[in-house]
């Protein structure tokens, strides 16, 4: 077999030509160098093979990738045209119109795609999640809860969202919020900030005074600068009208920067915190008087 070394280079001429015809028309849109040279070689593959469903759908992950989103969905539908009917464009065609907001194709989409592999959970996430923006908040609900019990990398965020979605279900429902967020800890650690915090939130919220200065005891108890949590359990029972325990709140937070290093105890936000002591300790003076 003879190698054509000459028609070789021209047909590798011609292509990087192209590229850079390609790249020269596109410079505005792209930022990213690399992901720009991806996209003009799959943009010269699609010239070269026009009727390919696979080389579109790439192009159109390389397009989402790079949030050029009005193409990449361009591209699935073209690749959709040709012929592609993998669960895997289905997921992406559902997530950007997740991402750009067009919710109900959205929707559709992703119903595709669960009718071909109905126990996936990030399908199973991202339909819960179409289901919430459309106030759908019972059936996103049941399926979140599906997704919550059966991953095995959960996340923090997981566990928020999860809670987001059983108070837009039930505004009143803080037991349940409590409950996932309880068992987001058991699986994470007991240490998990984000939900500590969310945790507290959900006690103030739902009226539970007792449980939520356990919670602020958490904190002091687990962080060595305590100043700042002693201040806001101090403002928290101001807040509830037990100014005696918030007056002590507030002197433990005064020991607590006066037991700092100097370097800290010059720093601008333990300066505020100082006044913001003074100042609470005032309002509750003139709420005995």
């Amino acid at each position: 077999m003879i190698f054509n070394t000459k028609g070789y280079l021209q047909y590798m001429m011609k292509r990087t030509l192209l590229v850079l015809l390609f790249l020269s028309l596109s410079m505005p849109m792209f930022a990213h160098g690399d992901l720009s040279m991806r996209i003009a070689e799959k943009t010269v593959a699609i010239s070269e093979d026009p009727k390919n469903s696979v080389l579109y759908f790439e192009r159109g992950m390389l397009y989402q990738q790079h949030m050029e989103y009005d193409s990449a969905l361009e591209d699935y539908h073209k690749s959709q045209s040709l012929g592609n009917t993998t669960k895997e464009l289905h997921y992406q065609i559902a997530e950007v119109n997740y991402i750009t907001e067009g919710y109900q194709e959205a929707l559709q989409s992703i119903a595709s795609y669960l009718q071909l592999d109905s126990k996936d959970l990030s399908a199973k996430k991202l339909q819960a999640q179409i289901l919430f923006q459309l106030q759908s908040y019972k059936k996103s609900l049941e399926g979140y809860r599906y997704v919550i019990h059966h991953m095995k990398d959960i996340r923090p965020e997981d566990i928020l969202e999860y809670c987001n979605i059983i108070l837009a279900e039930n505004n009143k429902n803080y037991k349940g919020a409590l409950e996932a967020i309880q068992y987001g800890l058991d699986q994470l650690g007991q240490h998990t900030l984000s939900l500590q915090l969310k945790k507290l939130d959900y006690l103030k919220e739902s009226g539970e005074t007792e449980r939520a200065l356990k919670q602020y005891n958490y904190f002091i108890l687990e962080y060595n600068r305590n100043e700042f949590w002693y201040y806001k359990k101090a403002k928290y029972l101001a807040e509830i009208k037990r100014p005696h325990e918030a007056f002590i709140s507030l002197k433990l937070a005064t020991v607590a920067i006066e037991q700092l290093n100097a370097k800290f105890k010059n720093m601008s936000p333990v300066i505020e915190l100082k006044e913001q002591i003074k100042s609470l300790e005032s309002s509750i003076n003139n709420q005995k008087s």
